[in-house]
């Protein structure tokens, strides 16, 4: 790539080709730093062109600053390095960038991406960038789009400077056509229109000065009195003249004769003229031509010197190419612009009476260039555009060429007249608009958001593709649509107000209205738009709402949810840290405690915690400074009304976590439940003590018993029937007794059990 180099000079020279450094903002230019900016959100966005020693920017969108010295500068390093982009994700981590003062100070860029301003010839001008504040990636739409918009700053400024030159050549026009009116003067040369229809003069000064007549006397000019100051002789010659002249295709005539003046003298003229304009019955409508004193020149050579002299040096001053040829097409002579050319292409100019097709170019340019000299001698006059190859630049000019019939004083053809004018501006301008509406066509049908541009009476004069994903239009069901008639009805004052705000000058941005679609859901809609006065219409970017919408609505309900949580459950939730210092308390804490959130805030949990219960809730307490989590076990803790409860606790460590950066303590009353507890447990004691003393009283009849009826199994017919019978009574009154004791335990368990019950 050439210019590759901060100091080329070749760079800095097609620099200073396009005069755009230190220039005033342009509007044409902030509206692509504005589109690049909202292409690759971001909040800063310019046009920046380098020199040898700074960096200025020719836009700054989000930027106060209209340049930076050289040493500063990321732009920079797209020339240096010769990459058509660089893209820095994070300028911290990036070793050429993370010292620079534009990312330690001011504006404290965190992420840069630019693409270079590349010319036709290959000289790096500078670049197109974007900048943000944190670092961030662009996707490969959001880089295609910078690059594209790159390649039109670079097409704005080849027609900034093809406009300035263009500029420059209407001015020397203007100089070369004042200098044709004087060397006409001069000369002595009148020029005349003729009005075949209805048969009246037109005659500048110098005309009227030859015809020696007065502007009374050439308002009512006609052929006759034409005729009448033709001398006698002369005029059918004349006659003959003008009659060949006025047949179609229409062919120049050429006559001398001598004229009657005032004074009774007669004057030689040399008069010219041409039928310009026919009807369609192929009739002449009007004439133009010239007519010149050539008294002097039939008497002084001298004279004809002068003139022809004059009319070398008019030929010879334009840089517009003028050369003529015979009917072998041998040059008969061409002006100093011509042989300049032709020197560049093959080396040296065409002799006078050389052929004028060279060896040195193509045959297929030979042979095009003989196909429009044919044309010419077959048809006669014509114009045809051409691409010309100038050595010493780097791209094709285009030439608009005329091709001419030249005759002899006879009317016969002798050669072609050719004049090529230089009208590469013309055709640059043309290009660069199309590609510029082409390229910007291709941005905004790749754009996911609407980009479209709205009249004063709020009809659509344009629509990017987008509008079938959002509103299920194409593009040309919208154009010439009023915006109004897809506004949602409820939406139509607000949308009405915001289009006021914009008219008179607001930018408008983030505007919130809804649409309707057309299978007829209504699409909430987000706006940025504003007026160009000068173009009288809106520019707007609207973006399909609906998911942000939806999102909003799933944050405020989780918001709800957890607002109802917190307030309304059964659990106190707290936040303390490290030193257990409350920072926070839930509404519940009141429910729970009898202690308001302010209360707690700034006092310590274990200001509550009962003296017996301290070293064990403790311990539990710096484990959670390890672990995730820990399971507290019930333990006292001080209620506002100054009694203890008591509470069941999980603590969770979320201390790293940026959005709590403490410990969260979810806390839950289990008084009723610990004293449920306690006294099963007292319950069982009590059953315990009963069931001992009991044992021992019915210990004693039930070994009787059991003596007994060993007894009765030993007796082998020893025992005698009242001596059984005595041993069965023994047997029964034992049974009763142990039936006694029994009911005397029941009763003294629920007597126990009962007893507890109302403690």
């Amino acid at each position: 790539m050439k210019g590759s180099n901060i100091l080329d000079t070749n760079r800095l020279e097609a620099l200073i080709s396009f005069d755009i450094m230190d220039t005033h903002p342009e509007a044409i230019y902030d509206e692509i730093t504005s589109l690049a900016a909202s292409i690759c959100n971001t909040p800063i966005s310019l046009i920046s062109l380098v020199d040898d020693s700074r960096q200025f920017f020719k836009s700054h969108f989000g930027f106060d600053g209209n340049g930076t010295p050289l040493k500063e500068s990321f732009c920079k390093h797209v020339i240096t390095d010769d990459i058509n982009l660089l893209v820095v994700e994070d300028t911290h981590v990036d070793k050429r960038f993370k010292n620079n003062k534009l990312v330690t100070g001011e504006p404290k860029i965190g992420f840069y991406a630019g693409a270079s301003l590349t010319t036709v010839g290959g000289h790096r001008l500078g670049t197109l960038c974007v900048i943000d504040y944190e670092s961030r990636q662009l996707n490969e739409t959001q880089i295609d789009g910078l690059q594209t918009l790159a390649k039109q700053v670079v097409h704005l400024l080849e027609l900034r400077k093809a406009k300035v030159l263009e500029q420059k050549q209407k001015i020397e026009l203007e100089k070369k056509g004042r200098l044709l009116d004087n060397i006409v003067s001069a000369t002595g040369i009148g020029i005349w229109e003729r009005n075949l229809v209805q048969d009246t003069f037109s005659l500048n000064e110098t005309g009227i000065a030859i015809f020696g007549i007065d502007q009374k006397t050439l308002d009512n000019f006609k052929t006759d009195d034409w005729f009448k100051l033709i001398y006698p002789a002369d005029l059918p010659l004349v006659q003959k003249k003008m009659l060949e002249c006025l047949k179609y295709p229409s062919k120049e005539c050429s006559v001398q004769y001598r004229l009657l003046q005032k004074n009774g003298e007669f004057k030689w003229v040399h008069e010219k003229g041409k039928v310009l304009k026919w009807n369609e019955a192929k009739e002449p409508l009007s004439m133009y031509g010239t007519i010149q004193d050539i008294t002097q020149k039939k008497t002084f050579t001298t004279e004809l010197q002068r003139v022809k002299n004059n009319q070398e040096a008019m030929i010879n001053s334009t840089r517009d190419l003028m050369w003529s040829i015979d009917l072998d097409f041998n040059l008969i002579t061409a002006n100093t612009a011509f042989h300049e050319l032709v020197k560049k292409i093959q080396g040296k100019p065409f002799e006078e009476g050389n052929q004028v097709f060279s060896s040195s170019v193509p045959q297929s340019v030979t042979e095009k260039w003989k196909s429009y000299y044919h044309k010419a001698l077959e048809s006669g006059s014509f114009s045809v555009k051409q691409k010309i190859q100038d050595p010493d630049k780097f791209w094709t000019t285009y030439g608009l060429t005329s091709f001419d019939l030249m005759y002899n004083k006879e009317g016969e053809t002798i050669g072609i007249a050719c004049f090529s004018k230089d009208i590469t501006s013309e055709i640059l301008s043309q290009q660069v608009l199309i590609s510029a509406k082409a390229e910007m066509q291709k941005i905004m049908d790749t754009s996911l958001d609407i980009i479209c541009t709205i009249d004063e009476e709020g009809f659509f004069l344009s629509i990017n593709k987008a509008v079938k994903e959002v509103w299920g239009y194409v593009p040309k069901d919208i154009i010439g649509t009023n915006y109004m008639e897809l506004v949602y009805k409820e939406d139509h004052i607000v949308t009405e107000q915001s289009a006021a705000s914009v008219l008179s000058g607001e930018k408008v941005v983030n505007f919130e209205n809804r649409y309707v679609h057309k299978d007829g859901h209504v699409v909430p809609m987000l706006w940025s738009s504003n007026w160009d006065e000068k173009d009288r219409v809106y520019y707007c970017i609207a973006r399909d709402n609906t998911e942000k919408k939806k999102a909003a609505e799933q944050l405020a309900n989780s918001e709800r949810r957890f607002k109802t949580l917190v307030q309304e459950g059964s659990d106190m939730i707290c936040l303390i840290d490290e030193k257990a210092d409350f920072t926070y308390a839930s509404p519940t804490s009141i429910k729970v405690l009898n202690i308001t959130p302010e209360q707690f805030v700034g006092t310590n949990a274990f200001d509550y915690v009962h003296p017996d219960d301290h070293d064990t809730v403790y311990n539990e307490f710096i484990k959670v400074l390890k672990i995730p989590q820990v399971y507290i076990k019930p333990f006292r803790f001080k209620h506002g009304d100054g009694h203890w409860v008591w509470l069941e606790t999980v603590i969770t460590n979320k201390i790293d976590e940026p959005t709590l950066k403490g410990i969260v303590a979810n806390s839950k009353d289990v008084t009723t439940k610990v004293q449920h507890l306690k006294a099963i447990e007292s319950q069982n004691a009590q059953l315990k003590k009963i069931a001992w003393t009991q044992s021992h009283i019915v210990r004693a009849p039930v070994a009787r018993l059991m003596g007994l009826v060993e007894l009765l199994r030993d007796d082998k017919e020893k025992l005698k029937q009242e001596e059984r019978e005595q041993i069965l009574n023994y047997i029964i009154t034992s049974a009763d007794e142990i039936d006694h004791v029994i009911k005397d335990i029941v009763d003294n368990t629920i007597n126990a059990i009962d007893l507890d019950e109302n403690t």
